[in-house]
Formats: C-alpha cells, sequence, structure tokens
C-alpha cells in the first residue's frame, strides 16, 4: 500500500505537533515528515516507523525552500497533508508588551504559517489534499493578558478560513482547528512587568493565574492529536473546535452575550481590584 504524504510543523518533544506526528504513524497509513528547528528536539520522534525528522525554522524562508525541496525528493512533488502547528504564547498586559516580541510573534504565529503554505502548496494541490492549522479559541474570544497571541490566532484563523475558499476549486480542504485547553510544552507565563506598569500590585496573583491560562481541565494530548488525525481523515473543511472548553466556545459565542462571555473570560484575573 502506498503511503501518503504528512508534514507537520512544531514537533518538538511534548508539544501537539509531536503527539500528531505517532497518531499519524500510529495509522500506519502515512509517511511523516516531522520538522522542528533542531533535530534533538525530536530524538524519540526518529525512531518511529514512517517517520523523518527535518529541520524547519517557519521564520527562514531558506529553511522553509529547503525542507520543501527535500520533501518533494521523496513524495515526486505531492504532499497530502499539511499541518502547520508551530506557533510560541506570549501572555501579559497589553500596554507592557515590547513591540519587538509582538513582531517575534507575529513572525512564527501568522508569517510562519503563511510561508510555510505558500511553499507547500502547489503540492497538495496536486494530490488534492488537505491543509489543517492549528488555530486557538483566544483566537474567537476577548482574551485579557493574552491578547496578541490571541491576535496571531485570529489572524491565522480568518487566513486559513478564506484560504479553504480560495483552494476549494482544486480539490483542497482546509482544516482550521479552533484549539481549546490541550496539556503542552507552549506554555510561557508571565514576564516581569515594569515598575510602572498599570498591572504592577496584581503582578503575583496574575503570574499564578497564567500558569494555567483560561483555568480548567485541558485534554491529553494524545487524545486531542488522535481526534486530530480523525478530522483530518473525516473529510470534513472548514473550522473545527477541538480540545477543553473549545465546545463552549463554539456555542456561547452563539447563544451569550458579549458581555457575559467578557466576565467569563475576566473571571479569577482580578482586573476589577484596578478601578479607580
Amino acid at each position: 500500500m502506498t503511503l501518503k504524504a504528512v508534514l507537520i510543523t512544531g514537533c518538538s518533544e511534548g508539544g501537539i505537533g509531536h503527539a500528531t506526528a505517532l497518531a499519524f504513524a500510529a495509522t500506519n497509513r502515512y509517511h511523516i515528515f516531522a520538522t522542528a528547528r533542531s533535530l534533538s528536539k525530536m530524538s524519540s520522534l526518529a525512531k518511529a516507523k514512517n517517520v523523518t525528522c527535518l529541520e524547519l525554522d517557519v521564520t527562514s524562508t531558506a529553511s522553509i525552500s529547503a525542507c520543501a525541496k527535500a520533501v518533494a525528493e521523496h513524495t515526486d512533488g505531492k504532499l497530502d497533508v499539511l499541518v502547520n502547528n508551530a506557533g510560541q504564547v506570549w501572555l501579559g498586559p497589553a500596554l507592557d508588551t515590547d513591540v519587538e516580541q509582538v513582531r517575534k510573534l507575529f513572525d512564527v504565529n501568522f508569517w510562519g504559517v503563511v510561508n510555510v503554505t505558500n511553499a507547500f502548496a502547489r503540492m497538495v494541490v496536486k494530490s488534492r489534499g488537505i491543509i489543517a492549522t492549528t488555530g486557538s479559541i483566544s483566537g474567537d474570544v476577548n482574551s485579557p493578558m493574552a491578547s496578541f497571541y490571541a491576535a496571531t490566532k485570529s489572524a491565522i484563523m480568518t487566513y486559513s478560513e478564506t484560504l479553504r475558499l480560495e483552494l476549494a476549486p482544486f480539490g483542497v480542504k482546509v482544516l482550521t482547528m479552533a484549539t481549546g485547553g490541550v496539556v503542552s510544552n507552549i506554555g510561557s507565563g508571565l514576564p516581569d512587568l515594569p515598575d510602572d506598569s498599570l498591572y504592577k500590585s496584581l503582578e503575583e496573583h496574575l503570574r499564578e493565574k497564567l500558569k494555567n491560562p483560561g483555568g480548567g481541565s485541558r485534554m491529553p494530548t494524545k487524545e486531542y492529536a488522535e481526534k486530530f488525525v480523525k478530522v483530518v481523515e473525516s473529510g470534513k473543511s472548514g473550522k473545527v473546535y477541538l480540545g477543553a472548553g473549545a465546545g463552549f466556545v463554539k456555542w456561547g459565542k452563539l447563544v451569550l452575550p458579549t458581555v457575559v462571555i467578557d466576565r467569563l473570560v475576566s473571571a479569577g484575573l482580578g482586573l476589577e481590584r484596578l478601578k479607580m
């Protein structure tokens, strides 16, 4: 049986991409090109059956081009599934976030997805395949202390959903995964706030609260990855809510007033203590 080819970005050990690579491999229906900035971060994946580990820095056009060339040589220029998963988190008050840090965040979370998609799109079109991008429910709601991370995810989900319409004539399906809480190594935590921050009095409270952004439970990484693969194989196209709390956000947006959602996402942050 000819194996389908799938490329996944952001496959460092302990993350969603790593678990997703293993979930695809477990089906015995795919050859997986697992990528990360460093091969050393994927050492256990290198031992898995039908997995090829490649270096890929999504912020480097040279790295993306080299990876695309390597994959094309293995697959006769075809790619059945592209999974845009690489990403970073940055938490903290919007007013205290350095603009250069925001640019770096967009370079990974938004432009990284755009540039990788551009490099592999023709290969996916050739196989009438699937592009799946990991978004976040943070991009669907107003997210205090995660404004710029949420902005990157909102941007990428809009891009992905629009790409779905543009690639439909070529038989390509585009999935946008609005991801809820998942156990992962992507956590950031709260950086030290400047002395003149409007939120300085809440710093330690926020630091403790943001150890688990959004609060509540998180879906085990393996479970999320297995469900992710099932969605990819289902033939669906469009936005899919997956992970702890994702279903609540999906339906809550339809039935709850914005003022109620705002209260829910702000709950426990202590912002009410700052009123002057």
